[in-house]
């Protein structure tokens, strides 16, 4: 596969091609999906739990906050529901262990969304990239606990964290590729 990231005819990245790439250089081997997909199960199980745990981490940050608040500084619940469907579908489908063209541009979407400034505070900046990769640690550390609580084979546990830290490593730079000047 080509390390060019870019068509000659545009600087944009093709995101299915690179996500490609990047599965096949970060090593996610047929068993890591095989290994994801058998414990998707388990992630599915905590995906609520998982993504209220990220939303009390936000809400210690005030510039993480800021995006889930209204303009009075109160809880805006309906943006905060929204975001952690969105979330919690991401977990479903990452427990599917996804290689296709439409999972990358769906991260793409979301890495575009969230460089966006928001069309709902027009004000707000754009959610720093710090927090999508504090996010992504956080998922990284929780499902190697999981893993070790709900697997008792602690070999299995430590492959199934090896193998989603793969994938979660792929989809970080996807969902980072908004903030990128270049690929």
């Amino acid at each position: 596969m080509t390390l060019n990231m870019t068509s000659p005819q545009s600087p944009k990245p093709i995101w299915p091609e690179r996500y490609k790439l990047l599965l096949e250089f970060v090593g996610v081997s047929e068993h890591d999906l095989s290994l994801i997909r058998k414990t998707g199960p388990i992630v599915v199980k905590y995906a609520v739990q998982l993504t209220d745990e990220i939303y009390e981490l936000i809400f210690n940050f005030p510039s993480a906050k800021q995006f889930f608040v209204k303009e009075d500084g109160s809880p805006d619940h309906k943006r905060i529901k929204d975001n952690k469907d969105t979330m919690i579908q991401w977990l479903y489908y990452l427990s599917n262990a996804p290689t296709n063209d439409a999972f990358a541009r769906y991260l793409a979407a979301i890495s575009s969304m969230h460089r966006s400034v928001p069309s709902h505070r027009p004000g707000l900046p754009s959610v720093p990239s710090q927090y999508v990769l504090g996010s992504i640690s956080f998922y990284q550390t929780r499902l190697a606990e999981i893993f070790q609580n709900e697997l008792t084979n602690k070999v299995e546990a430590h492959k199934a964290s090896m193998a989603w830290n793969k994938l979660l490593i792929v989809s970080l730079d996807l969902l980072l590729g908004s903030y990128l000047t270049h690929s």
